[in-house]
This record gives C-alpha cells, structure tokens and sequence, in this order.
C-alpha cells in the first residue's frame, strides 16, 4: 500500500511537472510569435514609408527636371523666334502688335503700306505742328531789325504778340518770368491742349515705328525709311511753298 501511495504521488507529481513545462512553453512560443509579428510589421512599414519617401522624392526630381526643361525649351523657343539681324524673313513675325503678321506676299506688302504712310504722317505731324505755331497761334512777331539791306525779317518767338501800346508793351517786359510763366488765358490753354494732343500723337507714331524698325525685317525696315524719306521731300517742299519756317522739331523729329 506504501508503495502505491508514492507512485502515485509521483505519477501526480510528474504530471503537474509536465503540465507547467507545457504551459510555460506555450507562453514562451506564443510571446515569440508575437515578437516576430512586431518585428515584421514594423520592417514592413518602415519599408513602406521608405519607398513612399522615395517615391515622392523621385516624383518631385521628376517634376523639377520637367519644369526646367519646360523653361529651357520655351526660353529655347523665345531666342529662336526673336530676331536679332537683318533677315528678309517675314512668315508669321509680329510687329508692333501680336496679331499684326503676314503669311503671305500681299499680307506683308499690306503691312509694308501701313509702316510706310505710318511714317509718312508722322512726319506730317511736325509740319502741322509748325503751321499751328506760325500761322494759327501766331507765336513768331517781328522785331526790331535795323539792317535796311536784310529784307527778310527777324522773327522772336513770343507766346503772345507784343501791344502797340509802349506802357503796356513796357509793363509786360517788366514782368518776371515766373509770373508770364503762370499767366494762364484761355486761350493760352486752348493752345497747349492742342500741342499737347499733336505732341503725344508724335511720339506714340515714333516709338511704334522704332518698334517695327527693331524686327530686323528688311520689309518693315525699308518701309519705315522710305515713309520718312518721302515725307520729309513732301512737307519740306510744301513748306516752302507755303512760307513755314523750319522749325527744330520739324527737322529733328526722330532724334
């Protein structure tokens, strides 16, 4: 009976023995497993994030190298377009305006007639200029000559003519030029007004001209220079004939 008694107990207590090995094997395997898990997905995320960094920044590369080549290919384009020489090129060049091209002969020779009778009133516009201040506005009076033998009269330019009366004639003299300076009329503003208005028309003509002399084609070119040759011949013979002094405006209107 003793001896059943302690095979039992050791049969129980082998079994209890075996049961927690069993246990804390188990646990042990099971907390593994989980380490390894961890690890697995936190190596995969991280690989993940990794390629998504990478994937942006070559994405970004990509753009930047994409933008520049943009730019050099329109900066490219730009340099080719523009010229910067003499050429007898005309086809789909703008001048002045971005619409103002000519595809074809009679397009550019329509072009051609526009820079020229362009030119040919700009040069106008000094003649009217001088014909206002000489024979409208009356700006130029004569003055003392006391040659006998010059026939032709000496003329000042005055902006209003000198009074027959000597005190009044005196009493203007005797003021300052501030103070003629500031005198304004009606007249006097209606005069300027006008000079004003002939003056801007002028240089809006002029600098449109430049601007169509600087595309370097010789069409346009020789367009703007003939209008200027034929209108300078035209308003100096008239002005001859009508007996308008040259003015420094009307001989120098481009320089």
């Amino acid at each position: 009976m003793a001896m059943e008694s302690s095979a039992s107990v050791t049969s129980m207590v082998m079994s209890a023995t075996s049961a927690m090995v069993s246990s804390m094997a188990s646990s042990m395997a099971s907390s593994m497993s989980m380490d390894m898990d961890m690890d697995m997905s936190s190596s995969t995320s991280s690989m993940a994030s990794d390629h998504m960094n990478h994937a942006s920044s070559s994405s970004t590369m990509d753009m930047a190298s994409s933008t520049s080549s943009s730019m050099d290919m329109d900066h490219g384009s730009m340099d080719m377009s523009m010229n910067s020489y003499m050429t007898t090129n005309y086809d789909s060049y703008p001048v002045v305006f971005k619409t103002l091209t000519a595809s074809s002969g009679g397009a550019a020779f329509g072009i051609f007639c526009v820079l020229f009778f362009s030119a040919f009133f700009y040069r106008g516009l000094a003649f009217l200029a001088a014909y206002l201040e000489q024979r409208v506005f009356k700006t130029e009076v004569p003055c003392q000559n006391n040659d006998d033998t010059d026939t032709e009269a000496k003329c000042c330019d005055v902006d209003v003519p000198v009074s027959n009366n000597p005190e009044i004639a005196n009493s203007e003299k005797d003021r300052s030029v501030l103070a003629k300076f500031f005198h304004f009329t009606p007249q006097s503003l209606y005069r300027d007004f006008i000079r004003l208005i002939i003056t801007f028309v002028s240089a809006m003509f002029g600098y449109a001209l430049m601007l169509a002399v600087m595309s370097f084609v010789i069409t346009y070119f020789f367009a703007v220079v003939l209008g200027m040759a034929f209108g300078e011949i035209f308003f100096l013979r008239l002005a001859t004939v009508m007996g308008i002094r040259h003015t420094g405006m009307f001989c120098s209107s481009l320089h």
